[in-house]
């Protein structure tokens, strides 16, 4: 599932989707087995750093609501988790 803006979509395997830079968006796992994402940035700038340093920072580990980091990095985080329902 996937939020861009006020548009939510539920994507199957093999869909695609933009998600504008500068538009809020969320996505969330609602499926039953184990899936996969991929993402990508044009232009990368910062993202590439975002993921690489906080890789290391955490080792694995959850990063996924701390706002301070995203900020380090020009992103905001703005409301609460996507619901999935």
């Amino acid at each position: 599932m996937l939020e861009v803006g006020s548009d939510r979509f539920h994507l199957k395997a093999g869909d695609s989707i933009l998600a504008p830079r500068e538009i809020p968006h969320a996505w969330a796992f609602a499926g039953d087995t184990s899936g996969k994402v991929l993402i990508a940035f044009a232009p990368a700038n910062k993202m590439e750093a975002f993921f690489r340093d906080n890789a290391k920072r955490f080792n694995g580990g959850n990063y996924a609501n701390d706002a301070e980091i995203y900020r380090a990095y020009g992103m905001e985080l703005i409301g609460p988790p996507l619901s999935v329902t």
